[in-house]
């Protein structure tokens, strides 16, 4: 007899993350906090009879993901962080989708207030 999938959504936010990360070379030199919020899709119908960590998606495997990819290598663009992180996590084949929000709570420009973030969503 085949099982029903049953779709559970996963939320973290929040997430910092100190990386070398703009377009000026002194953004990048001195680095900045980012808050990360992910979001992704897995089948839960193993891991709700089960209750075994082996049949989810472990959070600090997440976490440890995030931080990993941010701190690889300096990143002019947001967009691009966002997307190596989205394409990171689905390596992991218990993620069918991913949402991920990357927050640049300061933009080193006179004048410019507010945050920045760009989120992205991927369907494996």
């Amino acid at each position: 007899m085949n099982q029903t999938q049953q779709l559970t959504t996963i939320n973290i936010e929040n997430i910092p993350c100190y990386c070398s990360i703009g377009i000026h070379d002194e953004e990048k030199k001195m680095g900045q906090e980012l808050k990360i919020d992910v979001s992704f899709d897995i089948d839960s119908s193993k891991v709700t009879s089960s209750d075994k960590l082996n049949d989810t998606v472990s959070y600090t495997d997440v976490f440890d993901t995030i931080q990993k990819v941010s701190k690889s290598k300096p990143y002019s663009l947001v967009e691009v962080l966002t997307e190596n992180i989205a394409n990171s996590l689905l390596q992991n084949p218990k993620i069918l989708k991913v949402k991920v929000r990357v927050r640049k709570p300061h933009i080193p420009f006179p004048g410019f207030q507010g945050d920045v973030s760009v989120e992205i969503e991927r369907i494996r």
